[in-house]
């Protein structure tokens, strides 16, 4: 089980799904999100909104937008491995995996930023496809980073593998072989000719897909606020009386989400739940300190 610091962490992800919840044909999972800096939307028709975080699955069909500082990294169930900067929006369109064959099927739709994608099993028999507004990209066996910028033109970047196939919108096609080069897709669907990437180049692109250091979001409470949270944890868990400290835990295993979720009874991913479960202690106990989230 994945444990918990109690402080609001910045690995955390907001999962914003549509209406009507229960359909009789639960999603296929594609993968699972490794790391996830907010603010990031995932949006999956036809289920209720919910929250999740690190180690939470991401599926086929979801639409998935990063904002202005949001990060995201999904590795696939083939090992396949993706990770979208900040601003960036794509859906995963379809997800077919075979574990006893190793082959398979993942076709994505990438509409703005950047995304690094490393290919795993169904990439060696070259069934990836990111689709862009300009043309299509597939990547065999290898390691790719493609820039949608905005105003609509696409950087491909080759870094690793076997090749990169390209379909633009008007009908041209180019196929890079050679690692370390890179073609551009005007916004007119044109393909330049491929140009070998440069050092500066291709380190401002992977600036942008370096994960953020982690930072905690203090809680301003008053001591009575903290105390009474205090025992409320103590209640759900003995304390060790020579100690000092609960029982099952431990100085190095502290409260897990789970376990803090069924004792205060709100989704602790939530900022807006956390800050409103310190207000109403802070009313019950008469007041004192802000309550409020930084």
């Amino acid at each position: 089980m994945n444990r918990y610091q109690l402080l609001a962490s910045a690995s955390i992800m907001t999962f914003l799904v549509g209406p009507n919840a229960s359909q009789a044909q639960s999603p296929e999972i594609a993968g699972a999100a490794l790391t996830a800096i907010p603010s990031i939307q995932a949006v999956l028709a036809g289920s209720a909104p919910r929250s999740i975080a690190v180690g939470n699955d991401i599926f086929r069909n979801e639409e998935i937008t990063t904002g202005p500082e949001g990060f995201l990294h999904v590795l696939f169930r083939d090992e396949s491995n993706m990770t979208l900067g900040p601003n960036a929006k794509l859906t995963i369109d379809d997800f077919v995996y075979s574990p006893a064959t190793g082959t398979g099927e993942i076709v994505m739709n990438q509409t703005q930023g950047i995304m690094r994608f490393i290919g795993g099993q169904i990439s060696k028999a070259g069934n990836v496809q990111i689709n862009t507004v300009v043309g299509t990209i597939g990547v065999r066996g290898g390691i790719a980073l493609i820039n949608v910028q905005e105003g609509g033109s696409v950087q491909i970047f080759f870094i690793f593998g076997d090749e990169i196939s390209i379909t633009s919108v008007n009908g041209d096609t180019a196929v890079l072989t050679d690692i370390g080069f890179s073609v551009n897709i005007a916004s007119d669907g044109e393909i330049g000719a491929p140009q070998e990437i440069s050092p500066d180049e291709l380190g401002a692109t992977m600036n942008e897909l370096e994960t953020p250091a982690p930072t905690a979001v203090r809680v301003e409470v008053s001591d009575a606020v903290l105390a009474n949270l205090q025992d409320r944890l103590e209640q759900a868990q003995p304390v060790d009386p020579e100690t000092g400290l609960l029982e099952d835990l431990g100085v190095n295993e502290p409260v897990s989400v789970n376990e803090l979720e069924t004792i205060l009874g709100v989704d602790v991913l939530d900022e807006q739940a956390i800050q409103d479960i310190f207000e109403e202690q802070s009313e019950e106990i008469g007041g004192g300190g802000s309550g409020g989230l930084d």
